[in-house]
């Protein structure tokens, strides 16, 4: 095996095997990124597996370990030198390219259009299969962009750059690692925090107003959501449509049956969502603070109503103040309705 023939440990071995990769992370190989792919090659396994890397890496390889120069394998089809392109006007910013991009190097935001940093993308395509609206394609790599790999580097000074390209793909992927990691550990902490509520959040919540009644009903939510499915489910059997040759092999129809069958569910999951009829909106609770008030001024009526009965006040004074009880009472039991 290769790793007998290396006189270092095997983590330098693996190491210096990672170098020599493209860092796409692309997973044409067979494995999750180029680092699994080097503890492989580490293993035994051919150096012959990545088509991003070509025969230039395949050379590179082979001198490392000290074996022959295989052919590329063809199974694993092919990967030029290239950038992957959004086209912007079609772009409905749902960030699933930006979730899928191994090196972040697309900008976006949640609505908001997406677009490729040409310079840092290593062309994995791997932004191409999530995008609901394939508005994204690949492109052959500008001539004034240096290539991770693609043919033969030329001089010493063209294979030191390439080199160098890939230790910055490489920290940029580990730097993703890391944030998302980070992300996950701030995200269970306050999963953490939410199922474990304290005596000061209840009284937080009784004091705050009560704004359920804005937010969108269950009815609502539900209708927008068979919505997004069913453009996905148009969007992703278009693209396939487009992409599968003619006729398509018995696999590709399979899929696409498949396909067709997930746009009809959403169709009719849409259908029967506009013709059902939209419960009543829920009840909103008066606040705390105003069913106090209004009994406040109950209190405040009701001894005013008093002290001038006590002062054999006349009956046409005593009047207006009678009514302001009755108001106040009324206002009172309107409250407690609304809240029961």
């Amino acid at each position: 095996m290769a790793c007998c023939r290396w006189k270092h440990p095997t983590m330098s071995l693996i190491q210096q095997i990672d170098a020599l990769l493209p860092q796409t992370q692309c997973g044409k190989c067979g494995h999750p990124g180029c680092k699994p792919y080097a503890k492989g090659i580490a293993q035994g396994e051919a150096i012959n597996k990545c088509p991003p890397g070509g025969e230039e890496t395949v050379r590179a390889l082979a001198q490392l370990l000290r074996v022959p120069v295989i052919e590329l394998d063809p199974e694993r089809g092919s990967a030029p030198a290239q950038v992957a392109y959004i086209r912007e006007a079609e772009c409905i910013g749902c960030t699933k390219c930006i979730q899928a991009c191994p090196v972040d190097a697309i900008l976006g935001a949640a609505k908001l259009m997406h677009s490729v940093i040409v310079d840092e993308c290593t062309g994995c395509d791997l932004c191409v299969a999530p995008c609901p609206v394939d508005c994204i394609e690949m492109r052959p790599l500008p001539a004034n962009v240096i290539p991770v790999v693609g043919g033969l580097a030329q001089q010493a000074g063209e294979f030191e750059a390439r080199a160098n390209k890939r230790q910055h793909a490489r920290w940029r992927y580990e730097q993703r690692q890391t944030r998302l990691a980070r992300e996950e550990t701030t995200r269970q902490a306050a999963r953490a925090a939410r199922s474990q509520p304290t005596v000061a959040a209840h009284s937080r919540a009784e004091a705050e107003p009560q704004t359920h009644a804005l937010r969108p009903s269950g009815h609502e939510a539900a209708l927008k959501q068979a919505k997004i499915t069913l453009a996905m489910a148009r969007a992703q059997l278009h693209k396939s449509l487009k992409a599968f040759g003619h006729p398509p092999t018995a696999q590709q129809q399979a899929q696409l049956n498949q396909l067709g069958q997930q746009f009809e569910l959403a169709e009719q999951a849409l259908a029967t969502l506009e013709k059902s009829p939209q419960p009543p909106a829920p009840k909103t609770h008066p606040q705390g603070s105003d069913l106090k008030r209004a009994k406040i001024q109950l209190a405040l009526r009701r001894a005013e109503l008093k002290k001038s009965i006590n002062l054999d006040l006349p009956t046409q004074e005593l009047a207006p103040l009678k009514e302001a009880v009755d108001r106040a009472e009324k206002l009172i039991a309107s409250l407690t309705d609304a809240s029961s």
